[in-house]
């Protein structure tokens, strides 16, 4: 099925012209169109990216929001290109690569600088290697982390370079780059506390849970099939130790940032080991390099697609001056005339006084379905795979009334005997060939996907609701 003249041209109207998808942008752009660009690169949420904010406030000037990701993206590209012409094909071609490349992200420019400071360090050139690397940990913090699989790339295109010399200048780099963040959040007078949250996520985490988010990370950033084809051709074909222990080391590196859960685009942060993927491929796939170029382009066509379709983010069509109950994942496109309460940051205890006084109080429908359903870059969540678990509402449903207002939904106060049925989903699901699979799903286009699918019977909830304090559903 293809795209009408009138479909491709919305794709493209959305594509360069669309709005902000990640949910980060509209905060960063409310800052840097109110602010110079030196209040700009000190404000934010931790740890305030100070290199991304300067460069969207002189970007944001000439060019649409999203076409700052593609630009960063062709440019990224193009020098990967002159490491590697064939890697640089697969690369581009990558669902996170694609996804961070049309929706503007910090990763988008992380990404860029990441490549930058390989290439420099393969052309032994110093001085721009440095800053290279010391403008990436400014673009985000989380840039200290990928430093080192920079010097494994090195050792897989076979070039000499003096290790020594160039790891002191990394390390020179991050210091000066730390000091500035720790001057900044001195002269702004912010916390740390953002810095001890990852910490507190990982040690949450059960091992079980930690491999499911490590698998569908990598499989939804990069292609199903890439990890399982590498890992065999690696195992086949390196004989030599050095080697193995090349990709052991990167393993680790992936696997300790993909076993994280995020309430956010989860494939961007590991977007980084789509460069040592895709030089792995080209080096042990030979001359058949190009079978994982026919590979991904149906995943990259299936992505386009959601581009036809325009915003996913709809206005809430309610009456003014009344009560909102929304999810805080969408809280940077949400507008509304009147009181919103945050689930998972609000008191929703306040729902009874609301009611009471005779206020109106509705829910929307996102709030239902997040996080599992959360649209993120253009894209469901990636536990969209699934209904996991219960939405961070489900609460309301055991308590309140709740009937259908517009397309989203209305509390009201219930007095009768609360049925045991109350909180119970209900979860509907297309039962067409092509309904087995969200069309919103990274991995649409993905084939591994489609089998896993087909051999497994899987079928994508279409959606759910909860039967609510009555015990009735709609």
């Amino acid at each position: 099925m293809g795209l009408s003249g009138s479909q491709f041209n919305a794709c493209m109207q959305n594509l360069i012209f669309g709005p902000a998808l990640f949910y980060d942008i509209p905060e960063y752009l409310r800052i840097v169109t109110s602010h110079n660009i030196w209040q700009s690169m000190t404000m934010g949420h931790f740890p305030v990216h100070p290199v991304f904010m300067g460069i969207l406030w002189i970007f944001i000037k000439f060019i649409p929001v999203n076409t700052i990701a593609m630009f960063f993206g062709i440019a990224s590209i193009y020098v990967f290109s002159r490491i590697s012409k064939k890697a640089s094909l697969i690369y581009a071609l990558l669902p996170a690569i694609w996804i961070i490349n049309t929706n503007l992200m910090i990763e988008s420019v992380l990404l860029f600088f990441y490549i930058l400071s390989a290439y420099f360090l393969l052309k032994q050139k110093k001085f721009w290697f440095t800053l290279s690397v010391f403008l990436m940990v400014g673009v985000h913090l989380e840039g200290v982390f990928w430093i080192p699989t920079i010097f494994l790339i090195p050792l897989m295109v076979k070039e000499k370079v003096k290790y020594k010399d160039f790891i002191k200048l990394a390390v020179w780099a991050v210091l000066v780059s730390l000091v500035s963040y720790l001057v900044i959040y001195k002269i702004t007078g912010q916390g740390l506390g953002g810095s001890t949250e990852q910490l507190r996520t990982y040690f949450s985490s059960g091992i079980f849970r930690m491999a499911r988010n490590a698998w569908l990370s990598v499989s939804t950033a990069f292609g199903s099939l890439t990890a399982l084809v590498l890992t065999f051709l690696v195992v086949k074909k390196v004989k030599s130790k050095k080697e193995k222990i090349i990709w052991l080391v990167f393993t680790l590196f992936v696997l300790i940032i993909a076993v994280n859960w995020q309430g956010d685009f989860m494939v961007r942060r590991i977007a980084f080991a789509g460069v040592m993927l895709s030089l792995g491929l080209v080096k042990y796939l030979r001359k058949w390099w190009w079978v994982f170029v026919v590979y991904l382009i149906p995943i990259v066509v299936a992505n386009v697609f959601l581009y036809a379709k325009g915003s996913p983010f709809t206005p809430v069509e309610i009456p003014k001056k009344q009560v909102l109950v929304q999810t805080h994942y969408l809280k940077p496109f949400t507008e509304y005339d009147g009181t919103i309460l945050w689930i998972g940051e609000s008191d929703l205890g306040e729902v009874d006084s609301y009611l009471q006084s005779g206020k109106r109080v509705f829910l929307t429908r996102q709030a239902v379905t997040a996080p599992y359903k959360l649209l993120v870059g253009n894209n469901y969540h990636i536990t969209s795979l699934g209904k996991i678990g219960n939405s961070e509402s489900r609460f309301l449903f055991e308590k309140y009334e709740i009937k259908p207002y517009e397309n989203d939904f209305e509390l009201k106060l219930f007095e009768g005997t609360v049925s045991e049925n109350a909180g119970h989903p209900i979860i509907s699901h297309d039962q067409s060939f092509w309904g087995r699979l969200s069309r919103r799903r990274v991995d649409y286009g993905d084939l591994g996907t489609w089998i896993w699918a087909i051999v497994t019977n899987h079928r994508d909830p279409a959606g759910w609701i909860y039967k609510d304090a009555r015990g009735f559903s709609f």
